[in-house]
């Protein structure tokens, strides 16, 4: 990840982040209503951009373009429900109609797809990996340590591949000439050796944590947290807002749309008092954390 000076969402604290993006996540995938799954996609867009973080989200955007793409021209020909046909042919027994209802369905998917695409690219991007463990140790400590200690030995591990495949190279072992078969072959000594060393390293490993108390009673760590401002409260609570908003609509059935046979009026559920307060309570964030002084952050 970059490590220039943080932005946008970027400058927040871990949870009050990865609660705003939960629940753009899980609202991209309950509401099915194309403007606003258009506008969800926007909005996530729009936090990756307040946030810096458009250069490394680029692979990410390629990537919910491609499926996207797929599932909009796939979904028309493999689901010919609807009753205004665009386009229809005959193979045989067979029947191809395209309908204005399939079209709708399949560009809405790939817009809520890309806005789950989008929020996952956030959460990796804004979050540090230290705070993405940190959030995920609270909900599972063995969890949050075995990823930790893998995320930690595996650079190690890969620095041991290259230093044994030098020394085997260094004494006339040809590594990488000849067949696949023979290369997969020449290479299994090195299987064996790093084996014998990540074993080594686990026991170095679990000596340096028992003697660090790791597993007695009582306090074994110390940790000071990031501390809570006003911008993580907004966030926090802005979140807070959202998923009420949408629990209440869906309750209330005002995000409910429907495709086959007819689609329902995008428009009207633009106009729900539910939506207001839940794209309201999304935008408050970027409009707050991007106005927000630095000297405060």
């Amino acid at each position: 990840m970059s490590r220039r000076f943080p932005r946008g969402l970027a400058k927040r604290h871990a949870v009050a982040i990865a609660a705003y993006l939960s629940v753009l996540v899980l609202t991209a995938i309950a509401l099915s209503n194309p403007l606003q799954a258009c506008a969800l996609l926007l909005l996530a867009i729009a936090a990756l951009w307040s946030a810096g973080r458009m250069r490394e989200g680029w692979p990410y955007a390629r990537t919910a373009l491609f499926i996207g793409g797929v599932l909009a021209v796939v979904n028309p020909l493999l689901v010919p429900s609807g009753v205004t046909t665009l386009w229809r042919m005959e193979f045989g027994p067979l029947t191809l109609s395209i309908t204005l209802q399939g079209i709708v369905y399949g560009i809405t998917t790939a817009l809520r797809l890309g806005a789950v695409i989008m929020s996952f690219a956030l959460l990796y991007l804004v979050l540090e990996a230290g705070d993405q463990l940190a959030l995920l140790s609270r909900l599972s400590f063995r969890v949050g340590l075995v990823l930790s200690l893998a995320l930690r030995l595996l650079p190690v591990l890969s620095h041991d591949a290259r230093r044994v495949s030098d020394a085997q190279r260094a004494r006339g072992i040809e590594l990488d000439a000849g067949p696949r078969r023979k290369r997969v072959a020449a290479r299994a000594p090195l299987l064996a050796a790093l084996l014998s060393r990540s074993l080594e390293r686990a026991m170095d490993v679990a000596a340096s944590m028992e003697s660090r108390g790791f597993g007695a009673r009582g306090r074994s760590r110390w940790s000071h947290g990031r501390p809570w401002r006003a911008a993580d409260v907004v966030v926090a609570v802005s979140a807070l807002i959202a998923a009420a908003a949408l629990v209440g609509g869906l309750i209330a059935g005002a995000f409910s749309y429907t495709f086959y046979p007819l689609f329902d009026d995008p428009l009207a559920g633009m106009t729900s008092i539910w939506w207001a307060i839940l794209v309201t309570a999304l935008l408050v964030p970027l409009v707050w954390t991007c106005s927000w002084p630095r000297s405060q952050n």
